[in-house]
């Protein structure tokens, strides 16, 4: 159970959009009902190649998770996804080149939507302090952003070593977290050992078996350490 402090009544979870781009892309917003928050967490969810939209597991839990802690999180689905505006994500030829490279073309132009999703929440929040939360892949797009000053802690969920370029993390700044399962198929231990190592940032790790890369009857104790992490003032 938590030791954190938790609001009695069920969060708020609304509709909201915003312009990335040419893009209209749709997002939730997760607030707490009975108070204002008094932190914002935007949150890059994984691949839309791979199922990554804001329904997620990881997702939808972390989210609806903090806003039951007095936090407004944002989840939005990348362009071409749901709602969302862009063209469609899965085309075939899209699709034949992920699965032979692990990669598409110009995938780290969905850095520009998380930029912009950063962008709203800081407008909505104000001069509220700013979180990131990235899962899979989308942790590969944190380096590319430019981070507003309020923004002070991020966390990483099973981050993607071996399918992505994580050398630039060795110029990112801010504090983080990072939470891999001991057991996840789209890592190598040895190579995340060796990343984690050559980060300068202060920073810290968790791992433990936790159902290959997804989560799944894990997400109670992963809220908890995120929670944990974004509320430590020693981080």
């Amino acid at each position: 159970m938590s030791y954190l402090p938790k609001t009695e009544s069920n969060p708020i979870t609304e509709n909201v959009w915003f312009a990335s781009g040419e893009n209209k892309l749709h997002g939730l917003l997760s607030y707490p009902e009975d108070a204002n928050p008094h932190t914002a967490v935007v949150f890059a969810g994984p691949h839309p190649l791979l199922g990554g939209n804001m329904n997620n597991n990881v997702v939808k839990n972390i989210c609806e998770g903090l806003a039951l802690h007095f936090y407004a999180a944002l989840r939005f689905d990348y362009p071409g996804v749901g709602q969302s505006e862009g063209s469609a994500i899965n085309s075939p030829q899209r699709m034949a080149e992920f699965w032979k490279t692990s990669h598409i073309t110009g995938e780290e132009s969905f850095s520009c939507d998380l930029q912009a999703a950063l962008g709203f929440l800081k407008n909505l929040g104000q001069s509220l302090p700013l979180a990131i939360i990235a899962y899979s892949f989308g942790c590969s797009l944190l380096p590319l952003l430019t981070l507003p000053e309020q923004v002070y802690a991020a966390v990483l969920i099973a981050p993607t070593i071996t399918k992505h370029d994580y050398s630039n993390f060795k110029a990112f700044k801010l504090p983080i977290l990072v939470v891999t399962s001991e057991d996840d198929f789209a890592n190598d231990n040895s190579c995340l050992d060796t990343w984690y190592d050559s980060l300068i940032m202060p920073r810290k790790r968790i791992s433990r078996r936790c159902d290959n890369h997804f989560f799944r009857g894990h997400e109670e104790w992963l809220l908890q350490k995120v929670l944990e992490f974004l509320s430590s003032p020693t981080r």
